[in-house]
């Protein structure tokens, strides 16, 4: 995922590109975000932000998240996506024991004395998680307080969010038009 931020405060800019990054990382969109761009212009004043995502399909078992590895005495699993990781440790902590599920990186899990079979079949959550509220939830967040005035369009998987304190301008609009995201 690549992020790209526009403006006139290179300190300010970079600033945003950190909270950004920390929001990204928080709501853990690191693999169904592709790209973003943010561009500010505090002299008018303007924030727009383009996310570029993908919406992700349906799975809700283990076997359909994950690549599962068997070793003596413990099997490995390693999630397709970070944003299933609190839902899958959650479903192996009841199922088998806070004491036999260990976090082993970012998007992998050791669960001992359990069976290859039967964690395929686990299933993890109760409704599908939406990319897309998630990438809604990054845009409320980032956006800066006092921003009152939006301007949103969604273009299949392009959000574009602009803000402003003043009712938005035209050529507010061309320039966020302009603004390229890049994955």
């Amino acid at each position: 995922m690549k992020i790209v931020v526009v403006s006139s405060d290179n300190t300010g800019g970079e600033m945003y590109r950190h909270i950004v990054e920390r929001n990204v990382e928080d709501l853990a969109l690191g693999n169904s975000v592709t790209g973003i761009a943010v561009l500010i212009k505090p002299e008018f004043p303007l924030f727009v932000m383009k996310v570029k995502y993908r919406e992700r399909e349906i799975k809700n078992k283990i076997g359909e998240l994950a690549r599962i590895e068997a070793r003596s005495g413990s099997v490995r699993v390693i999630l397709e996506d970070e944003i299933d990781l609190g839902d899958a440790l959650r479903s192996l902590w009841s199922t088998y024991g806070r004491d036999k599920v260990e976090q082993s990186g970012r998007t992998e899990i050791v669960v001992r004395g359990a069976e290859p079979e039967s964690l395929k079949e686990l299933k993890i959550k109760k409704e599908r998680v939406s990319v897309s509220d998630k990438v809604n939830e990054l845009v409320n967040r980032v956006i800066p307080e006092g921003f009152r005035v939006r301007h949103v369009i969604k273009e299949g998987d392009l959000l574009t969010v602009m803000a402003a304190e003043d009712p938005i301008r035209e050529d507010w609009k061309k320039m966020a038009a302009d603004l390229a995201v890049d994955e």
